[in-house]
């Protein structure tokens, strides 16, 4: 049977790629971006991938694009929630407009589509939500504190969500991407610092980050998690996704919490 997927974020990155990669093996799709007529060249183009705009933080675009959707492809199978926001810069010096953007968008924006599209699972008969975190939601990441924060915040409310689903034949699984290579940094919400109380160790941190980022696995390691995932009767809580990403989990659970403090400052040169 046809997979029928709606997925958030899908013109570029890991939501693009995802949605080609689901499309190329007979998935139908309709992915969103916050505007149709700015989409760049890595958007993706398939015969059964749709592209409709949408913002997470909007009610009434959220109503439309799920009508939209709903119009194209009939019942959603499969809700990837994958729209999301990235940032680098000290949490004391962050504007708050900036911070309160990030968890409207990971966070509730998230929710909101969900509960969306939840009751119409529930009368198809059931589904799927996959909720795509990151393993910065198990672990704090200097300088990134917002968008750690809104992913921890999503673990928490997805395992519980998840409980309050299973009885209605809805699955939702969490999926955490370690580094992925996107263009991801070049779309951070940047907070400079001037301050010599961080400057030399956030301009240390940035640089490992674009350093993990320019030696990590293609977006497609995600997909093929999807995938996977998608195709599985009974799909586990949670799955690592991408280069290394398993063993990086496996870790957290058996490593003290002062040495995986230890190993992270220095994998970003902080301290």
């Amino acid at each position: 049977m046809q997979k029928r997927i709606f997925i958030t974020g899908a013109s570029r990155g890991i939501g693009a790629a995802i949605a080609a990669y689901l499309a190329d093996r007979g998935c139908r799709v309709v992915g969103t971006t916050r505007n149709t007529s700015k989409l760049g060249s890595d958007a993706p183009k398939h015969q059964n991938i749709t592209l409709v705009s949408m913002d997470v933080t909007d009610s009434a675009s959220i109503e439309r694009a799920v009508k939209q959707a709903r119009k194209e492809m009939g019942d959603i199978d499969v809700l990837i929630n994958n729209a999301g926001i990235s940032h680098m810069g000290p949490f004391e010096e962050m504007p708050e407009k900036q911070g309160r953007a990030i968890f409207e968008t990971n966070f509730f924006g998230l929710i909101e589509l969900t509960k969306t599209v939840v009751p119409m699972m529930r009368e198809a008969g059931g589904g799927l939500i996959l909720n795509i975190s990151s393993l910065g939601g198990r672990v704090g990441v200097p300088f990134q504190s917002y968008y750690v924060g809104s992913k921890f915040a999503l673990e928490g409310w997805s395992e519980a969500a998840r409980m309050e689903l299973k009885t209605q034949g809805i699955d939702l699984v969490i999926v955490e991407p370690g580094d992925i290579k996107t263009d991801i940094t070049s779309h951070h919400l940047l907070c400079e610092s001037d301050s010599s109380n961080y400057k030399e160790c956030y301009e240390s941190a940035c640089r490992s980050v674009r350093d993990n980022v320019a030696h990590a696995g293609p977006p497609e390691d995600v997909a093929k998690v999807i995938y996977k995932i998608i195709n599985k009767k009974r799909p586990g809580v949670r799955y690592p996704a991408g280069k290394g990403a398993k063993m990086l989990s496996f870790l957290l659970t058996v490593v003290p919490d002062r040495l995986v403090e230890k190993l992270v400052m220095k994998s970003y040169k902080v301290g």
